[in-house]
């Protein structure tokens, strides 16, 4: 009897034990919460930029030429340097441009279609 009465005891330190620890745990959890919630308050009003910006790097991705890249003009066989690319559109469509530097050094927004 006095055995099971010591592993009673020894169970219920074993519990106040886990139960200490998991206030402790719960605790932080809230502050970090609550630290988070504050930063993210705080950037929440550059949602919509980083959703674009996201949505203008997944348009980019599968493009043929990026900034840098050295093309051909179609209406005259000149070469330009790509200085930027464009994306723009609303909901539901959007355009590519490219725009690019011509030799004289003046920039002109052209469609894909019209570089090789």
């Amino acid at each position: 009897m006095n055995n099971k009465i010591n592993d009673g005891d020894k169970k219920i330190a074993e519990l106040e034990k886990t139960l200490y620890s998991s206030k402790k745990d719960y605790f932080q959890l809230l502050n970090t919460k609550d630290s988070l919630f504050e930063i993210n308050a705080f950037l929440s009003k550059y949602r919509a930029l980083t959703v674009a910006m996201t949505y203008r790097d997944n348009v980019r991705m599968p493009l043929k030429y990026n900034v840098g890249s050295e093309v051909i003009l179609k209406r005259d066989s000149s070469k330009v340097i790509v200085t930027d690319i464009i994306v723009g559109g609303g909901k539901y469509e959007y355009y590519i441009k490219y725009k690019v530097m011509l030799r004289n050094g003046k920039e002109e927004e052209v469609v894909p279609e019209l570089l090789y």
